[in-house]
């Protein structure tokens, strides 16, 4: 047997051969990987896109903190200076002592009511108070008149310094200044109902406790409970005034809410919802056209994937991102304050503000890329379609007889590695080989042109006297070849003698104008001699061992006499 040359050949030979055997698939494989790599260079150009965009967030969210934080410590800076005037106030009233003056001795007489007042100049804030007796109904506060008297002494400073710091922090909705012995000076002035609840809330512990904690320091913390007391404040700068190691008394200036809503819609520039958090989780300012006010966690209003997220979590991160799904949440902590900046960014925001950043041309291009790629494969499609169709008819041409339209030698060489490429062992195949008898006195009585015409005749009486599944070839001038599968010799030779009978029995009768002048007659009456061999029972390993014993069973059915079969011998 000859080596498989295939089986030698290099993995890079075999792919090759693979693929020209399919080209039309190879083509289209190829396109589509073409058009496969534009796509995951698309890809990754999205997310690197998307990475730049992310980061831009982040460092526009940073310079907000960066703005808050500037904001809140000009604020503190200035309740250190409140701070510090009342502290030393306290130490002067302390070191001159000295009886009370008229209008002190005046408002002692008046705390026996239930409110009370102090003249001050029209200029400065008015300097107000509860009576002795709504004092003692509010816990954590002190009723002593010692007290009381140096209390009074730093409201009178506070009611001059407190307009001015209005005047300066032209955001303050509110500036107050409240002491443990009920004393309220507040500018703008405020109802005398609101100071009571005013009074009540610093008493009810939570603003002492939280001016006790933060006595060395000044905080920013969001209470909602001062909302009804304080106009429409929302962030507190509270700092406490100690004397003598005890808390006198509180600063606050209270930011209306709209101050910080301003702040983040006026920077609202991308498609998202940023946020800020306090440490509850709390809303204090959104970038929404509108500001509900929500006693909840506005985190809990995300997404419930996002569930795992908290306020105090972000705050104790700091800054960072987090990412549910193709959400992301971008968060960075205020340095001044327990405040957190939250930019909420759901996948399809992120996903148009991602797609909008690529130019029209590199779009137009990849679409443009993509139509030249599929019509250039549409063409190339149908160029291979119409040379497969060319080569499949040119393989045909060179299996095919032109004349009779059977099989040529290649034809029956083909057909023959058909039908024994996967035979058993046992696998009968038999060959016929036909020659017509005296077919030069045709030739010569009635013309090569009807010569011509009763090959064809020869060929559709043989076509028509063996089986559907039979090979019938013509393989020279007038000799003829019929392969017949799955046949044994004596089925083959009763096959021969049917097509013998037949041919001798049929009359060729060719068209007038293709006859030799002087020609017999039109009717030509021919007959056929058979050699007959099969491929196990003559031993044969080939055709052409096949058609050697055939043909040599012919050139003995002519020495017997011509018109006849012979299959043995």
């Amino acid at each position: 047997m000859r080596p498989n040359s295939s089986s030698s050949a290099s993995p890079v030979t075999r792919l090759w051969q693979r693929a020209s055997a399919r080209p039309r698939r190879t083509v289209v494989l190829c396109f589509a990987a073409v058009f496969a790599i534009t796509l995951v260079l698309a890809g990754r150009q999205y997310f690197l896109v998307r990475a730049r965009e992310l980061d831009l967030r982040a460092h526009r969210l940073e310079l907000q903190v960066m703005a808050l934080d500037a904001a809140i410590h000009a604020g503190k800076r200035q309740m250190r200076f409140l701070r510090g005037s009342a502290e030393n106030q306290f130490a002067e009233l302390r070191s001159t002592g000295g009886a009370p003056d008229a209008a002190v001795r005046n408002v002692l007489a008046a705390r026996a009511n239930t409110f009370w007042g102090m003249p001050v100049p029209d200029s400065d804030a008015p300097v107000r108070g509860i009576g002795r007796r709504e004092l003692a109904a509010i816990p954590q506060l002190n009723p002593s008149e010692d007290a009381f008297v140096q209390d009074l002494g730093v409201a009178r400073l506070m009611s001059q310094l407190l307009p001015v710091e209005h005047n300066l922090m032209a955001e303050l909705e509110v500036a107050l200044f409240i002491s443990t012995t009920g004393i309220v000076v507040a500018n703008p002035p405020i109802q005398d109902a609101q100071m009571a609840g005013l009074l009540g809330a610093f008493g009810d512990a939570r603003m002492l406790r939280l001016a006790r904690e933060q006595a060395n320091d000044h905080a920013v913390l969001f209470d909602p409970s001062h909302v009804r007391n304080v106009g429409s404040a929302r962030l507190l700068l509270v700092t406490p005034v100690v004397h003598g190691g005890v808390v006198r008394g509180a600063i606050v200036l209270g930011v209306p809410q709209r101050v910080f809503q301003q702040f983040l819609q006026s920077r609202a520039r991308y498609e998202g919802k940023e946020a800020l958090l306090d440490g509850r989780g709390a809303l204090i300012a959104s970038s929404e056209s509108t500001f509900a006010v929500s006693e909840g966690d506005w985190l809990k209003t995300l997404p419930g994937r996002w569930g795992h997220v908290s306020s105090p979590m972000l705050l104790q991160a700091g800054t960072g991102r987090e990412r549910s799904g193709q959400d992301f949440l971008l968060f960075r902590k205020l340095d001044t304050a327990d405040l957190v900046l939250v930019d909420y960014v759901p996948a399809e925001v992120l996903f148009l503000s991602v797609v909008s950043q690529f130019s029209v041309n590199f779009i137009g291009v990849w679409l443009l890329l993509g139509i030249l790629l599929w019509s250039t494969l549409l063409v190339v499609d149908q160029l291979l379609a119409r040379q497969i169709r060319l080569s499949d008819a040119l393989r045909e041409l060179v299996r095919v007889d032109a004349l009779t339209g059977l099989s040529n030698r290649r034809g029956l060489a083909v057909g023959f590695d058909g039908f024994t490429q996967r035979r058993q062992i046992d696998r009968r195949v038999a060959l016929l080989m036909l020659d017509i008898d005296r077919f030069k006195l045709i030739n010569d009585g009635w013309g090569h042109a009807a010569g011509d015409e009763v090959l064809k005749h020869l060929a559709t009486v043989a076509k028509a006297a063996v089986r559907p599944r039979d090979l019938v070839a013509r393989v020279g001038g007038e000799e003829f070849c019929v392969l017949l599968p799955d046949t044994v010799p004596e089925d083959a030779a009763e096959i021969a003698e049917r097509v013998r009978l037949a041919i001798a029995g049929s009359v060729c009768m060719p068209d007038p104008t293709l006859l030799r002048i002087g020609a017999p007659g039109r009717e030509i009456r021919y007959t056929v001699s058979i050699g007959v061999a099969e491929l196990v029972a003559d031993a044969c390993d080939s055709l052409d061992a096949l058609a050697a014993a055939a043909d040599q069973r012919l050139y003995a059915a002519k020495e017997q006499g011509r018109n006849r079969v012979v299959a043995h011998g």
